[in-house]
């Protein structure tokens, strides 16, 4: 059990803005006695993070992934359905909290370790930085990047980089953390401030190193080249990857310590779920007979009867009865302690598996590994929680798919059809825990697929993205988040906004 001091710490983040901890700080530059601990900013700067990423960004991947669709009913996310965004839509609540909380309290935490030379809490703090920006540039193109944690709060008018910029300079701040001598005996040990890990130094080297392969893939459309170089020499350095998950997990039932996303729908909304399961994704699981972990992601409906789901986007339905809400669909299973995921070991695998395929930096049969791995811990992940399930039951249910219907091509097939695969999987092995990064894949790669056709016609393949019914982009798929009003009026240096639909700079795959 961790120490309850930090739990407390953790708790008093999510209900409240980071940025409250700079209210007992100095000027980082000019410690004082008053000072806080890094230690304990550390703690405050996961939280921070996790309740960004495990809460409004959860739900705006996870509608933007089709994983899951706005209720009947309802209307609490029928804008970002309909991919009505402006700039009141992701407001300081997501952008300002990752700024002047989170990367602050961050950058906090590498300034002061690395006057005492505890690399230990800077490696920490710089690749969680790092992962913060790239969700960040991923999701605006153009981000306040190199003066923007300058000073006391922070700097308010920061220039804008450009994310190709910003991704260079990622992959050099995770270079230089991870040259620091991280042997050092004397070293404190992160322990209970680091909510991740525990301390574990290994697994923060495999997560910098993954996030090092992330950064490189994501840009194989745009750089392949650059790409090819980035991973070819992570392999030659036979570096560690991610084996286990990179993720928050000690949320509990009770007040200002549940898992964010529940805190919101269950109770800040009062328990009127907004959100259903989306006929994209129950289409292709169904189709599949993918049946145990669909019963595991989503509540078959409370009115009874098997799963039942939304055309995306249809919250208007013109074709349901009077008076039908959500209590007719099936709802995600989002419970009280659900674990907040940075990245999965799922994640890690299909990344593992796609360099090998793409870039030949391994064996097709180890990169068949590395896929069938990331399929088995997704179902590892779901069906270890139902007591029903041995593990020999697990892993024959995993590899009844993974020889079945989810087998990777064989070798020698097109590039593409084996990418096709892995986002495919990727997609449904990280719904409801990672929707966002799917959304990301999603604009990089095009899988999965777009369909013509909405799923009620005869001719709807299974699993393909169809635009939201309700959609006010002229039937374009959103890119982007526009910059939040607080930047357009406040910082002279925030770029003109651009149209949702308006690709980044990853973005270029025909």
């Amino acid at each position: 059990m961790r120490n309850g001091k930090y739990i407390v710490i953790a708790s008093l983040f999510l209900l409240t803005s980071c940025e409250d901890w700079l209210d007992v700080n100095q000027d980082p530059n000019n410690p004082s006695e008053e000072q806080v601990s890094y230690e304990s900013v550390l703690s405050s700067g996961i939280s921070s993070i996790a309740y960004v990423v495990g809460g409004r960004y959860q739900v705006l991947g996870a509608l933007w992934s089709q994983h899951w669709t706005q209720s009947l009913g309802a209307s609490q996310y029928a804008g970002i359905d309909a991919y009505d965004i402006n700039s009141s839509s992701f407001d300081d609540r997501q952008f300002g909290e990752l700024y002047a909380g989170a990367l602050k309290a961050l950058e906090y935490v590498r300034i002061e370790s690395e006057k005492e030379e505890e690399w230990n809490y800077y490696l920490i703090a710089t690749v969680l930085q790092v992962y913060t920006f790239q969700v960040l540039a991923d999701l605006y193109d153009e981000i306040p990047f190199s003066d923007a944690l300058q000073g006391e709060t922070g700097n308010i008018t920061p220039v804008y980089e450009k994310g190709q910029d910003v991704y260079d300079s990622l992959i050099v701040r995770l270079d230089i953390a991870l040259a620091k001598d991280l042997d050092i005996q004397e070293m404190k040990d992160p322990g209970e401030s680091d909510l991740i890990f525990s301390g574990n130094i290994d697994r923060w080297i495999e997560f910098a190193n993954t996030l090092k392969l992330k950064i490189f893939l994501r840009q194989s459309e745009v750089r392949p080249e650059l790409a090819r170089q980035g991973i070819e020499k992570l392999y030659s350095d036979e570096v560690d990857f991610l084996v286990t998950d990179a993720r928050m997990d000690y949320f509990h039932d009770a007040t200002g310590e549940r898992n964010p996303l529940y805190e919101t729908e269950e109770n800040v909304l009062g328990g009127n779920p907004n959100l259903v399961l989306s006929r994209t994704l129950h289409s292709y699981l169904q189709d599949n007979s993918d049946f145990d972990r669909l019963d595991l992601m989503f509540h078959t409906p409370a009115d009874g009867g098997p799963h039942k789901s939304l055309i995306q986007g249809n919250y208007n339905d013109p074709d349901e009865p009077a008076g039908t809400n959500h209590t007719s669909y099936s709802k995600p299973v989002f419970p009280a302690n659900a674990p907040v995921y940075f990245m999965s070991s799922s994640e890690a695998c299909f990344l593992q598996a796609e360099a090998m395929i793409r870039f030949n930096v391994g064996s097709y049969s180890d990169a068949r590994e590395k896929y069938n791995q990331a399929i088995t811990d997704a179902f590892v992940r779901l069906l270890s929680a139902n007591t029903f399930f041995t593990e020999d039951d697990i892993i024959e249910r995993a590899e009844s798919f993974i020889n079945g219907p989810y087998r990777l091509p064989s070798e020698g097939s097109p590039l593409e059809e084996s990418v096709k695969s892995i986002m495919i999987q990727k997609w449904i092995a990280l719904a409801g825990i990672q929707s966002l990064e799917t959304f990301f894949e999603h604009n990089r790669t095009h899988y999965p697929e777009i369909s013509d056709v909405l799923p009620d016609n005869e001719d709807y393949e299974p699993g393909r993205f169809t635009i939201s019914v309700n959609n006010v982009t002229s039937g374009r798929f959103p890119k982007r988040l526009i910059f939040p009003e607080s930047e357009i009026s406040g910082n002279p240096n925030t770029p003109e906004p651009k149209p949702v639909w308006e690709k980044v700079w990853w973005d270029t795959k025909p």
